[in-house]
C-alpha cells in the first residue's frame, strides 16, 4: 500500500453518500419481478422457412421416380447411339441437299 495517501483519495473519502430515492428502489424491484422477454425468431424468417420446406415437399412428391426395372435401364443405354445415327442421317441429308 501507499504510505502517503493521495489527496484525491482523501477527497473521495470525505464525500457523503446519498441515499437512493425510494421510488427508484420500487421501480427496480418491479422490473426485476417481471418475467424476462424471450427472444423470438422473426415472422418473416419463419414464413421463408415454411415456404422453402413446402416447396421441397411439393417437388419431392410430384417428381416422378426413376425406373427401377432392369429392362428400362437397358433400353436407356441403347437410345443415345440411335439418336446419334438419326442426327448423322439428318446432317447427311442436309449436306446432300446443298
Amino acid at each position: 500500500m501507499n504510505a502517503t495517501p493521495d489527496p484525491f483519495e482523501n477527497d473521495l473519502r470525505a464525500l457523503q453518500r446519498r441515499t437512493l430515492p425510494p421510488e427508484w428502489r420500487a421501480e427496480m424491484l418491479h422490473a426485476a419481478a417481471q418475467p424476462p422477454r424471450v427472444a423470438r425468431t422473426p415472422r418473416w424468417l419463419l414464413a421463408g422457412w415454411s415456404l422453402a420446406w413446402a416447396a421441397i415437399l411439393v417437388m419431392y412428391f410430384t417428381t416422378p421416380a426413376e425406373p427401377s426395372s432392369p429392362q428400362a435401364g437397358a433400353m436407356s443405354h441403347t437410345t443415345p447411339p440411335l439418336l446419334w445415327r438419326q442426327r448423322a442421317a439428318a446432317l447427311e441429308a442436309l449436306l446432300a441437299a446443298n
